[in-house]
Protein backbone atom coordinates (compact mmCIF):
# COMPACT_ATOMS: atom_id res chain seq x y z
CA UNK A 1 0.00 0.00 0.00
CA UNK A 2 2.54 2.46 0.33
CA UNK A 3 4.20 1.85 -2.86
CA UNK A 4 1.46 2.50 -4.27
CA UNK A 5 1.33 5.49 -2.70
CA UNK A 6 4.45 6.80 -3.08
CA UNK A 7 4.11 5.87 -6.67
CA UNK A 8 0.51 7.89 -6.84
CA UNK A 9 2.06 11.09 -5.72
CA UNK A 10 5.20 10.96 -7.59
CA UNK A 11 3.36 10.84 -10.58
CA UNK A 12 0.93 13.67 -9.72
CA UNK A 13 4.27 15.44 -8.53
CA UNK A 14 5.62 15.23 -12.34
CA UNK A 15 2.34 17.17 -13.57
CA UNK A 16 2.27 19.38 -11.10
CA UNK A 17 3.55 23.03 -12.06
CA UNK A 18 6.95 24.73 -11.06
CA UNK A 19 5.57 27.96 -9.86
CA UNK A 20 8.85 28.96 -8.00
CA UNK A 21 11.04 28.45 -11.42
CA UNK A 22 8.93 30.81 -13.46
CA UNK A 23 9.37 34.63 -13.42
CA UNK A 24 7.16 36.92 -12.28
CA UNK A 25 5.84 38.08 -15.13
CA UNK A 26 5.59 34.50 -16.35
CA UNK A 27 3.55 33.73 -13.69
CA UNK A 28 1.70 37.24 -14.14
CA UNK A 29 0.83 36.19 -17.39
CA UNK A 30 -0.68 32.48 -16.39
CA UNK A 31 -3.49 34.34 -13.99
CA UNK A 32 -6.51 33.42 -14.97
CA UNK A 33 -5.99 30.33 -16.55
CA UNK A 34 -4.14 27.81 -13.60
CA UNK A 35 -6.01 24.61 -13.25
CA UNK A 36 -7.93 24.54 -10.29
CA UNK A 37 -5.68 21.98 -8.96
CA UNK A 38 -2.41 24.09 -8.91
CA UNK A 39 -4.87 27.11 -7.92
CA UNK A 40 -3.19 26.86 -3.81
CA UNK A 41 0.23 26.47 -4.83
CA UNK A 42 0.45 29.63 -7.76
CA UNK A 43 -1.75 31.44 -4.70
CA UNK A 44 1.44 30.83 -2.61
CA UNK A 45 3.98 31.26 -4.95
CA UNK A 46 2.47 34.93 -5.43
CA UNK A 47 2.52 35.25 -2.06
CA UNK A 48 5.67 34.48 -1.79
CA UNK A 49 6.72 36.64 -4.49
CA UNK A 50 4.54 39.93 -3.26
CA UNK A 51 5.97 39.20 0.14
CA UNK A 52 10.24 39.60 -1.18
CA UNK A 53 9.08 42.97 -2.78
CA UNK A 54 9.35 46.64 -1.33
CA UNK A 55 6.05 48.17 -0.15
CA UNK A 56 6.15 50.63 -3.00
CA UNK A 57 6.83 47.63 -5.55
CA UNK A 58 4.39 45.58 -3.74
CA UNK A 59 1.83 48.60 -4.02
CA UNK A 60 2.42 49.14 -7.93
CA UNK A 61 1.94 45.43 -8.47
CA UNK A 62 -1.05 45.68 -6.39
CA UNK A 63 -2.50 48.18 -8.90
CA UNK A 64 -1.53 46.12 -11.98
CA UNK A 65 -3.34 43.15 -10.75
CA UNK A 66 -6.72 45.02 -10.19
CA UNK A 67 -6.26 47.02 -13.78
CA UNK A 68 -5.86 43.98 -15.48
CA UNK A 69 -8.71 42.29 -13.21
CA UNK A 70 -11.25 45.00 -14.11
CA UNK A 71 -10.29 45.04 -17.77
CA UNK A 72 -11.83 41.85 -18.72
CA UNK A 73 -13.83 41.46 -21.55
CA UNK A 74 -16.90 38.67 -21.03
CA UNK A 75 -17.80 41.03 -17.64
CA UNK A 76 -16.55 38.53 -15.17
CA UNK A 77 -13.73 40.62 -13.33
CA UNK A 78 -14.09 42.62 -10.12
CA UNK A 79 -16.81 45.27 -11.29
CA UNK A 80 -20.03 42.41 -11.25
CA UNK A 81 -18.68 41.03 -8.14
CA UNK A 82 -18.90 44.80 -6.79
CA UNK A 83 -22.65 45.09 -8.35
CA UNK A 84 -21.67 47.65 -11.18
CA UNK A 85 -22.16 46.70 -14.85
CA UNK A 86 -24.45 44.11 -16.08
CA UNK A 87 -27.63 44.18 -15.61
CA UNK A 88 -28.75 41.02 -14.92
CA UNK A 89 -31.03 41.50 -12.27
CA UNK A 90 -33.99 43.60 -11.33
CA UNK A 91 -32.88 47.08 -9.48
CA UNK A 92 -34.66 48.52 -6.17
CA UNK A 93 -35.20 52.20 -7.78
CA UNK A 94 -36.71 54.02 -4.75
CA UNK A 95 -40.46 53.21 -5.62
CA UNK A 96 -40.56 54.64 -8.82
Amino acid sequence: MKKLSLIFLSAVAAFAVDYSAMSTEELRAARGSVAEADRSAFQGEMQSRMQTLSPEERQAESSNMRQSKSGTQDGSGSQMRQGGGGGGGKQYRGGR
